[in-house]
């Protein structure tokens, strides 16, 4: 499932990828290697998804204008919806784009370089959503297709997904 959203990321206009990995990281950053991966190691991971946000964009260069967040468990989100991302923040000069499925703001979420240093101090599960809510007044937001918002958490979920991919019809929850 990872490699299916590298190969997403890798597709879009990502310059750079940067994989965060905690818990199994040895197995974790196996599976991430791969051609433009730069893998850091969260330490902190068991205190929460903040932690390895904060971790991964501090690792970012100063020529990088921005930080598209993706997930390891949405393989759903593709290189067309990264790119509505950048394209949005490009377009508006906002510095956070979230992305929006029906009611619900989330992930993938786009943070420009002027709240690096406010996302480098995140901790706990907050992640990127307690950026959007400390600053609604700097957030775009780009419709995403459903499916986008798939996560995969348990093995029953992947074995859904896989199910309906193979069936040709498209998946709409996990």
């Amino acid at each position: 499932m990872l490699r299916w959203v590298l190969d997403h990321v890798r597709g879009s206009r990502c310059t750079e990828i940067v994989v965060v990995v905690g818990e199994a990281a040895d197995r974790v950053a196996e599976e991430a290697r791969g051609p433009g991966v730069r893998i850091v190691v969260n330490e902190r991971y068991a205190e929460g998804m903040g932690t390895s946000l904060a971790a991964g964009i501090a690792v970012l260069g100063p020529e990088c204008e921005a930080g598209v967040v993706v997930l390891g468990d949405q393989p759903c989100v593709t290189a067309g919806a990264i790119d509505a991302l950048i394209e949005a923040h490009r377009r508006t000069g906002k510095p956070i784009v979230a992305s929006r499925y029906g009611t619900v703001a989330g992930a993938p979420t786009l943070i420009g370089r002027v709240l690096f240093p406010e996302a480098r101090g995140l901790t706990g599960d907050s992640g990127g959503r307690l950026l959007i809510q400390r600053h609604p007044d700097l957030v775009e937001e780009v419709l995403l297709a459903p499916s986008a918002a798939i996560d995969v958490d348990t093995p029953e979920e992947f074995a859904r997904l896989l199910a309906a991919m193979e069936e040709g019809s498209p998946p709409s929850s996990a």
